[in-house]
């Protein structure tokens, strides 16, 4: 289609209102402009095509031969859009949310509270996808991320960053253990052999973490319930951790300069659907 050679968009809007309804008066305030706009736009268009299209019957017009046959022209073919745009409105409407984030705020946090999501957005599916890895959300499809942020963090260019809380990151083991009369310092520790972060984070507690005993369970997914085990101890962020602190589960150690999260919502830029809209709104509102 070489849309050069087709008259405006706005031309044949505005005849194609006319054409359904009538009058100039009448199309100009569907269109939301002037019937002497309207009346401007059919008469430019005439003039375009070199032929009369409408002829005024008193207060209303009536279309010519050339006129209705052009109507018809535009019936379909603007239907044809309106079919396309609402087909493609509606997939967009049924598709899932893709989410990435850790696996443990989803697990402990966010799908435990799915259901009242659900309740307020019935018909919006959403699908999580737990993992460690920094994902590139545009590139893998994801629509959102919810990310664990520390100090420091700056927003890209291509990113929206909404901040959703601030959670500190503590000590925790088992009560068995805790109870043990065992210094942390001479407590196993659930820490993953390449788990260097977890590492330097415990480092910051002033222990020696050359002396420590590491226990590797060989899945950080798993490393929360080797310490509900009494295995070791470990550290998580406190709102990863809060059910099973308020249960007795796990315990805290007393040990300080261990470092703040910032917990947050990680969108790419651009246009994006209500569905995500509305979970990232909900998700806004249960942290």
């Amino acid at each position: 289609m070489r849309w050069r050679d087709l008259p405006s968009l706005s031309s044949l809007r505005a005849f194609d209102a006319t054409a359904r309804s009538g009058s100039f008066a009448e199309a100009g305030r569907q269109l939301n402009v002037t019937h002497a706009a309207v009346t401007q736009a059919v008469r430019g268009l005439e003039a375009e095509l070199a032929v009369q299209l409408v002829r005024r019957a008193g207060r209303t017009v009536v279309l010519t031969e050339a006129g209705e046959r052009l109507a018809r022209a535009l019936d379909e073919g603007f239907g044809t859009v309106a079919a396309g745009i609402a087909a493609l409105r509606e997939a967009e409407a049924r598709r899932v949310v893709r989410v990435t984030t850790t696996t443990y705020i989803a697990e402990t946090y966010v799908m435990p509270r799915l259901p009242d999501f659900w309740a307020k957005h019935p018909g919006v599916e959403v699908a999580m996808s737990p993992s460690p890895e920094k994902i590139d959300l545009a590139r893998d499809g994801f629509d959102m991320a919810i990310r664990a942020l520390t100090d420091g963090w700056t927003e890209r260019p291509d990113e929206e960053i909404r901040p959703l809380c601030r959670s500190p990151v503590v000590a925790i083991c088992a009560p068995s253990l805790a109870n043990s009369g065992l210094h942390p310092q001479d407590m196993p520790w659930v820490i993953g052999n390449e788990n260097h972060w977890e590492l330097a984070e415990v480092g910051g507690t002033g222990l020696d973490t050359s002396r420590l005993k590491l226990v590797d369970i060989g899945s950080p997914h798993l490393e929360l319930q080797a310490c509900r085990q009494g295995l070791g101890a470990g550290t998580a962020t406190e709102i990863i951790c809060r059910a099973d602190l308020e249960a007795g589960r796990l315990v805290r150690l007393p040990l300080t300069g261990l470092p703040v999260i910032t917990y947050a919502i990680v969108l790419p830029r651009g246009p994006r659907r209500a569905a995500v809209e509305a979970f990232a709104g909900w998700l806004q509102t249960i942290f």
